[in-house]
């Protein structure tokens, strides 16, 4: 059955049935509380700029790169420095510092890596860092919260499984576009105004807290998200769903499970049909 996506009455017929409550135990027995553990500050490697022949930088705070042949350079902060393949190495950043990259502010650190016949930028940063700069610019941040944390969720589970099969091969996890997940950095520098504007958004970070070390099983998750709606439709007895798929969220039919009721876990568990784990 075919049809546009009527939101509330839907999914609040099925959340009371039979079928749903059966599934709500499982996911009981599945479920860590979020509020009782720490989730382990995952490295990630993500590619930012390059490889080209310079690359402009600069610090919010005084720095330093440790070049590749020994040398260290101390840079002084909103002052620019052109990193080329002959001056490669990795800046490390003091705690709340940043370097732009490009008109990108990143936290954390920056390795400027010799790559094919130029210098790349690879920011070095931890996993629960790096949703914060991924998840406001996947999904719009004023939607519903468990919307949200649902998308932090799918984010977090992709950054792991990059991760794990190394598909870029040796030199980065990511890369910050829609070939992976869309990266923006922590604020954006606007050249015309002399002025930065912030790309993290307070309420996605709430969601990437409240959803710390929180992964799908996946082993089971092949694919990851996606922005248009469900065109399909499935029947339950007199109940209709959207069809799966495959491994695959939408994320504007996800919004509207949200609004009507479900929390992330139950949005996470009825896309992909995988349990849900925590970090450790």
């Amino acid at each position: 059955m075919t049809g546009s996506f009527t939101g509330k009455h839907r999914l609040h017929t099925l959340f009371m049935s039979k079928w749903w409550w059966v599934l709500a135990w499982c996911l009981l027995l599945l479920w860590v509380d979020p509020a009782r553990a720490d989730a382990a500050q995952y490295p990630l490697r993500v590619l930012v700029e390059g490889p080209k022949a310079s690359i402009m930088v600069a610090v919010s705070a005084t720095a330093q790169l440790v070049q590749d042949d020994g040398t260290v350079v101390t840079l002084s902060p909103l002052q620019w420095f052109t990193v080329t393949p002959r001056t490669a190495g990795t800046l490390r950043l003091p705690e709340g510092g940043l370097v732009m990259v490009g008109d990108r502010w990143y936290p954390e650190a920056m390795q400027f890596a010799r790559l094919k016949s130029g210098v790349a930028a690879i920011n070095f940063v931890a996993l629960e860092t790096y949703l914060r700069g991924v998840v406001p610019r996947e999904m719009p941040a004023s939607w519903n919260q468990h919307a949200l944390m649902a998308q932090a969720v799918a984010a977090r589970t992709y950054a792991l499984t990059s991760f794990q099969r190394r598909k870029w091969g040796p030199g980065y996890d990511l890369v910050d576009t829609v070939m992976d997940q869309v990266y923006g950095g922590f604020a954006r520098y606007d050249a015309r105004t002399g002025r930065s504007f912030t790309l993290t958004d307070s309420r996605t970070d709430q969601a990437v807290a409240q959803t710390r070390g929180i992964i799908l099983n996946y082993a089971k998750v092949h694919g990851n998200y996606r922005a248009d709606g469900i065109k399909g439709w499935v029947s339950y007895g007199q109940y209709q769903l959207p069809v799966r798929k495959g491994a695959m969220m939408s994320q504007k039919v996800s919004q509207q499970m949200a609004q009507a009721g479900w929390n992330y876990a139950q949005i996470l568990t009825y896309w992909y049909q995988a349990e849900l784990y925590r970090l450790s």
